[in-house]
């Protein structure tokens, strides 16, 4: 053999025998602790949460057969108090978006009956079960948001009834006063609320957990509350809102038969509440607010769900008064009079509201305002009804004069059969809003929604529906084309309702008619029909209706 085939062959075998060494070296055994499946690579919330169920994402883990899902409330990550474990078999996963494999595959998971209002620590692992291996835990924090489960609370001048989801689980019901203080001055003042807790918590009894309802007695009038409804220590829903009447002054129960000049007429300076009974009837011809009534609340008491039901003709002021605020009435005018409140010289309020009100059958306007001497700060209908209105024209509001003028609001509120136009200003507000309203005519032909002469400093309508018929009609969204500064984006328009040659400008046109999208409004009922899953539901139109 020569030199050169020598050195060849033993090279060879050199190389063989490192090779042997090589693969010999690498041949491990694996620790029975670190003989398990790859985590999940990717973990997360998926969703935003809701007050009591979360939607988590997650990748496939291969050879996982299960995966098991560990909840721990109240810490951050620690998973000392473990409450809720929830086991899903792998091939009961309908993949949310299906990969070439399985650790890319996305998988997502809705988890049910959480706690509102909570801190929570959530962990996954996967198991092959033919194995027995596991993986290791990911983990996530995060908190789910309050929870209502309050539907309405109905406050009265001395309390406040509360009702709720029945079937939702509740034990207690805790409230506060809030006790709003100022401090500091100028441009460095603050405000600084105190809670002030009624101890011990109510204990709900048998009967009020079947009913969903509570009544909350001896509160002070026009204070604010703040309410918790719990299951045990977790809240289930809160809810602030104020008694009726004025917290200061006179507080006056009108019987059936007073004579509610009288009753005025002798009250001591200053606020007077005037207190009605609900589901009761009361009739008066023109209520006159003297001089030593600084400040008027005209206050209905809800029984049985009926408002108070007052038949007036209308209601004048022998001097300035700084606010008159009518709250749940049912009020209906008699007809005598064209306006309900006209204002013709300085005897006048600063500010007017209108709260949970149904208001109807005035021949002309609610508010007439045509003098030069009057400074208003706000006028506000708010979660209202308003119907029959306006029907020898002239609008539900005519503002001719006045000094100056703040605000004018209609929010929250049902507006039906208007005539002639929603308002007539012939002078410059400085901010007009109308949001979250139903307007609908069917056998009222109004020709435009708003006469405004001179431009408002500020204007908004929005989350409103315009809708019905308008007694076979076309309609104008202004005396004029106000595009360049009246937009109605986020309102809705329904395909009975016809617009003439000055649009609606942004609004979004539908291809249902009024009869479609709601359920008998023809007859009063406002709420969405639940078969067409309408957009605007939960945002659009007069909350009253929403389903809840």
């Amino acid at each position: 053999m020569k030199l050169g085939n020598i050195c060849i062959t033993l090279l060879g075998i050199l190389v063989l025998s490192v090779t042997a060494c090589q693969e010999d070296a690498n041949d491990w055994g694996i620790e029975s602790g670190h003989d398990r499946l790859f985590r999940t690579t990717e973990f997360k919330v998926a969703d935003n949460t809701s007050p009591t169920s979360i939607m988590l994402s997650f990748r496939g883990v291969t050879d996982a057969s299960k995966y098991i899902f560990e909840f721990s409330k109240g810490d951050s990550l620690k998973f000392t108090n473990i409450v809720k474990t929830v086991e899903i078999l792998a091939d009961t996963l309908t993949p949310y978006r299906l990969e070439s494999t399985a650790v890319k595959t996305e998988y997502r998971t809705l988890f049910t009956e959480l706690d509102g209002t909570s801190r929570y620590s959530v962990r996954v692992k996967a198991i092959d079960k033919k194995t027995g291996k596991e993986s290791g835990y990911v983990g996530l924090f995060f908190e789910t948001p309050d929870e209502q489960i309050f539907t309405e609370v109905i406050p009265s001048t001395s309390g406040a009834v509360l009702k709720w989801k029945m079937e939702k689980v509740a034990t207690h019901i805790r409230y506060a006063e809030l006790k709003y203080m100022q401090e500091g001055e100028g441009e460095m003042q603050t405000t600084r609320v105190d809670t002030m807790w009624v101890d011990p918590a109510h204990e709900l009894t048998v009967s009020e957990k079947q009913t969903g309802s509570y009544a909350i007695e001896g509160l002070n009038a026009g204070t604010n509350y703040l309410v918790y409804i719990l299951n045990g220590d977790v809240r289930r829903g809160k809810y602030r809102f104020t008694t009726l009447g004025s917290s200061e002054g006179a507080m006056i129960e009108v019987q059936s038969g007073d004579d509610i000049n009288a009753l005025l007429s002798s009250a001591p300076a200053g606020a007077v509440t005037l207190s009605f009974k609900g589901n009761a009837s009361y009739t008066y011809d023109e209520i006159t607010v003297p001089e030593n009534v600084k400040a008027l609340y005209m206050a209905g008491n809800i029984v049985d769900g009926q408002l108070t039901h007052l038949t007036v003709s209308k209601m004048t002021f022998n001097a300035q008064i700084a606010i008159v605020k009518w709250q749940n009435i049912n009020l209906t005018s008699d007809g005598k009079s064209q306006f309900f409140i006209e204002i013709g010289n300085a005897n006048c309020f600063k500010s007017l509201a209108f709260e949970g009100c149904h208001i109807s059958n005035v021949p002309r306007s609610l508010v007439r305002l045509n003098s030069g001497d009057v400074d208003i700060n706000n006028i506000t209908i708010s979660n209202c009804i308003v119907k029959n209105m306006s029907l020898g024209g002239y609008g539900l509001f005519n503002f001719s004069k006045a000094k100056s003028f703040k605000k004018l609001v209609i929010e929250n509120s049902t507006l039906s059969e208007i005539g002639d136009q929603l308002m007539d200003v012939r002078f410059v507000i400085d901010e007009i809003i109308m949001d979250n309203c139903i307007f609908c005519n069917y056998t009222t032909g109004m020709s435009k929604v708003f006469r405004l002469d001179k431009q408002p400093n500020s204007i908004a309508v929005t989350s409103t529906v315009f809708t019905g018929t308008n007694a076979n009609s076309k309609i104008n969204s202004g005396y004029k084309d106000y595009s360049g500064f009246l937009d109605f984006s986020g309102c809705y328009l329904t395909s009975d309702f016809q617009v003439n040659s000055i649009p609606f400008f942004n609004a979004k046109s539908l291809s249902m008619t009024s009869l479609d999208l709601f359920v008998d409004p023809m007859n009063g009922d406002f709420h969405y029909n639940p078969e067409l899953k309408f957009e605007g539901e939960g945002k659009t139109g007069d909350p009253k209706w929403w389903m809840r």
